[in-house]
């Protein structure tokens, strides 16, 4: 009957909710929704619509690799398959408590950040009809990606995921020529492979250290799992955004080497992966496993942050302020992490989400924030 191409049971929405929902995914939300509002609202800042949506495009195609790969690719989503449900009931549950997911944590802080910085503080407001407008379409095309972008990486059958990764493409490319066309084409395909979907599938790669000369746990990491791979790239792209945005504006301060030290999946590897940490606690020589960690990680994050210092000294920052805030930044955020990783993991979590969205994750790029604005503040005394 067509209506089963729609209908989800209360028993798969409870089964998901209770296997992959934590209280410290929904806090930390939370948290985002606040930060941006209040963010937004006190900043000096106008954010260009266009290039919002496309931030939320690919913030909304980031998590949803994040809970293809926490959620599906676990092994503990074919669990819940065993009980005397429904697998498409079980897709469609998933694809609805993974929208609610992307709405707090992405749709939410960039709608509301985009409108409360467009606001009536410099007499800029574009008037209420327009900014409800404009909210309405981000919503809606925030939610269509989130469905698009789960399809991608976890649809079951190939032809589903290219159509989502087309209609990605195609429809972030329209919106800056025609929003409203973008937005009923992002609804009516997500409304469409929602209803198609009768399954979810997600392999994942068993994580290792590369091959050849010494071995690395950060490179492992980065060579073996997606999940890092699009959060290590996306955080780097917003820090280049940040950059250009804020030195268009006369800001050259270097804040946005902040922005790369927030890689939850590397900052919270040993949380992640707690046989790993319980293994390298037993054996002989532990500390030197977390010293190469923390050299390994340090080293990354110079490397991005090498790509935004030459950003800020080609618009015209200074060079010795770009390098020092670099290294500062990545040195305090690798060090920081680890040793939360020591002396803090996280150890009571329903799944790997939880993990990464653990407000926790917070504190390495506060850490570094902190030493870019000491770097600043020495540089404006010796100045």
């Amino acid at each position: 009957m067509p209506w089963r191409h729609w209908s989800v049971s209360r028993a798969a929405l409870k089964a998901v909710t209770g296997q992959f929902v934590g209280r410290q995914s929904v806090l930390g939300a939370v948290i985002l929704c606040a930060l941006a509002a209040w963010f937004g609202a006190s900043a000096d800042l106008r954010v260009n619509p266009r290039v919002a949506v496309t931030g939320l495009v690919l913030a909304a195609i980031g998590l949803s690799a994040t809970i293809a790969s926490g959620w599906i690719g676990s092994g503990r989503w074919d669990d819940l398959a065993r009980f005397p449900l429904r697998r498409d009931e079980l897709a469609r549950a998933t694809y609805l408590v993974a929208e609610a997911f992307i709405l707090l944590e992405a749709v939410a802080p960039i709608t509301l950040f985009v409108l409360l910085s467009s606001g009536e503080g410099g007499g800029r407001s574009p008037g209420i009809g327009v900014a409800a407008t404009t909210a309405v379409e981000m919503v809606v095309v925030g939610l269509g990606a989130g469905a698009l972008g789960l399809t991608l990486w976890a649809g079951e059958r190939a032809g589903l995921r290219w159509m989502a990764g087309g209609v990605l493409v195609v429809g972030g490319a329209a919106w800056w020529a025609a929003p409203a066309v973008s937005t009923v084409l992002f609804a009516a395909c997500a409304l469409a492979v929602m209803a198609c979907s009768h399954d979810l599938r997600a392999r994942r790669r068993q994580v290792g250290t590369v091959r050849g000369g010494r071995r690395s746990l950060v490179l492992g990491e980065l060579a073996t799992v997606r999940t890092t791979q699009v959060n290590t790239l996306m955080m780097l792209a917003v820090a280049l955004v940040f950059t250009h945005t804020m030195t268009v504006r006369g800001l050259t301060i270097p804040l946005p080497m902040a922005f790369v030290v927030v890689n939850t999946p590397l900052n919270a590897y040993f949380s992640r992966y707690l046989s790993t940490r319980t293994v390298v606690l037993a054996a002989p020589g532990s500390r030197r496993v977390f010293a190469a960690y923390a050299r390994d990680l340090m080293l990354l994050y110079m490397a991005s942050n090498c790509l935004v210092g030459a950003l800020i000294v080609w618009l015209g920052g200074g060079l010795v302020e770009a390098v020092a805030a670099g290294i500062a930044a990545s040195v305090v955020g690798a060090t920081t992490a680890v040793l939360l990783e020591v002396y803090r993991p996280l150890t009571s979590w329903k799944s790997e989400r939880d993990v990464m969205r653990h407000p926790r994750k917070y504190l390495p790029p506060a850490a570094a924030l902190l030493a870019i604005l000491a770097v600043h503040a020495v540089g404006s005394l010796v100045v």
